[in-house]
């Protein structure tokens, strides 16, 4: 009886595994993926571009902590994060508070390509940078993708500077 059970706890632990692994690969997918001949659009991009419920709920006219934290609740981490891209330059405390929650992430993730996936994921289709004009986002505000771009940069930043002192104080150790 005992070694039955066993064998079920161990089938549950394999599906959780496997939910887990899959919700990470969702996770990091890149929204948008060149190869040589082709253009590769994810899930995740498809989505935002063809539904315009889902694609209002991910650009508010005004982004808010109260969202940010509703993302992280559901673990819809791409959500938070590109919230967290918005959030970032209003102030020196939101600056501080995305740079921390980041770096916490940065244990799971690699954060420096999972800001910039989630920046290619979801900038082209910001209303603030471009209209969808036949099922296409089409960039209206070059401008403004550039500045989000460069908090983007600063925030990748802050992660590889974060790393290198950890690794420099794990060496000393």
């Amino acid at each position: 009886m005992s070694q039955t059970a066993e064998i079920n706890l161990d089938q549950i632990s394999n599906q959780n595994k496997m939910k887990m692994a899959r919700w990470y690969l969702e996770v990091t997918e890149k929204g948008i993926v060149t190869t040589d001949d082709s253009i590769k659009f994810s899930k995740e991009f498809i989505k935002v571009l063809n539904e315009k419920d889902y694609r209002d709920s991910l650009f508010p006219e005004t982004y808010s902590w109260v969202q940010a934290l509703h993302y992280v609740k559901h673990q819809q981490l791409r959500q938070a994060f590109w919230s967290f891209i918005n959030l970032y330059p209003e102030n020196e405390t939101n600056k501080e508070l995305v740079i921390k929650s980041i770096l916490a992430y940065d244990e799971v993730f690699k954060m420096d390509e999972m800001l910039v996936n989630v920046f290619y994921t979801y900038s082209f289709m910001d209303p603030e940078i471009s209209i969808i004009k036949d099922g296409r986002p089409e960039i209206v505000r070059p401008d403004i993708l550039e500045e989000k771009l460069g908090n983007v940069k600063e925030m990748v930043a802050y992660v590889l500077k974060y790393r290198e002192q950890k690794e420099l104080k794990a060496n000393k150790e």
